[in-house]
């Protein structure tokens, strides 16, 4: 063992005058122990509801800026297909520029240079309509989205409201079931030794377990063999001690048993060791076994 195992006893932090009152503060001491472990674990999960929540709202917040981002390529989308529209009318304007111009021309080569831009506004009006016919199913397919995502993002909001709902009412009654509970909580401490209460908090905040029961020479807290004096200081019933390696309240576990039950117990082992060491009854012979081995064997022809 390390150098702690040298140590022959734990200090005692208080001495009792019976074993009645050292049962009476160790019995309050669990209780304590019971109610905070009931107190942690509703804390623990009163802070778990905030956490799950923050994770619904963030999909909330993932889903709107995608919709965002949506709607804002559709008007981009929307603004680009106003300006091909425009654009598509001036093409066309000057096509039917060119073909008066064609009309009109005196020479060949007004002709030919009316042909020429009639040729060139043609290509540009037939570019730009087939631009605005990507346009259109590029919006059409935008707004198919923006609808889906809306829903979605409508959908995630009501799930995220009622989880928010539903979020403080469990916060709400967890925090009613703590406060009920420090209120036992706190009767019970009222009659625990203000300095055996203090101990109890100190090794609580470092251990989280503070009180432990030492049952066959062992911590329950550690599962270390204590030093065999100060197992049989504890079995006198008078003091509270401290494990010396877990640093842990410690107290003897037959000492808290019913009385009832320790002699039930008792009775029990007495009875059974009573069992163990009575003699066993001899097996009886059978019938006839000594006569056979003693009788003569029979004459011939008898």
């Amino acid at each position: 063992m390390g150098p702690q195992a040298k140590r022959q006893s734990g200090p005692c932090f208080f001495p009792t005058k019976t074993e009645a009152e050292l049962r009476d503060q160790i019995k309050r001491l669990e209780e304590l122990q019971g109610f905070d472990a009931q107190i942690q674990e509703l804390q623990i999960a009163l802070t778990a509801i905030p956490t799950k929540l923050e994770a619904t709202q963030a999909d909330l917040v993932r889903v709107e800026a995608l919709l965002t981002s949506e709607r804002a390529q559709l008007t981009e989308a929307q603004r680009y297909y106003n300006e091909q529209q425009s654009l598509l009318e001036i093409d066309e304007n000057q096509a039917s520029n060119a073909k008066t111009k064609l009309s009109a021309a005196k020479n060949s080569k007004e002709f030919v240079a009316a042909q020429r831009e009639i040729e060139q506004s043609k290509e540009s009006v037939t570019n730009r309509q087939v631009e605005i016919a990507k346009l259109i199913e590029a919006v059409a397919a935008k707004e198919k989205v923006l609808e889906e995502r809306t829903g979605d993002v409508k959908t995630l909001r009501e799930s995220v409201d009622k989880d928010s709902d539903v979020a403080r009412g469990k916060s709400t009654e967890i925090e009613r079931q703590i406060a009920t509970i420090k209120l036992e909580r706190d009767k019970i401490a009222k009659h625990v030794r203000p300095d055996v209460l203090k101990k109890y908090g100190a090794i609580r905040m470092r251990r989280g377990l503070a009180i432990v029961a030492v049952g066959n020479g062992s911590c329950r807290g550690c599962n270390m063999n204590i030093p065999p004096q100060l197992y049989n200081i504890l079995q006198r019933g008078t003091t509270v001690e401290i494990c010396p390696y877990c640093h842990r309240i410690i107290y003897w576990e037959e000492m808290m048993k019913d009385p009832a039950t320790i002699a039930a117990e008792a009775a029990a082992a007495l009875l059974a060791a009573t069992a163990k060491a009575a003699p066993k009854p001899r097996a009886k012979p059978k019938a006839g076994v000594k006569a056979k081995a003693g009788a003569k064997p029979s004459a011939p022809g008898a």
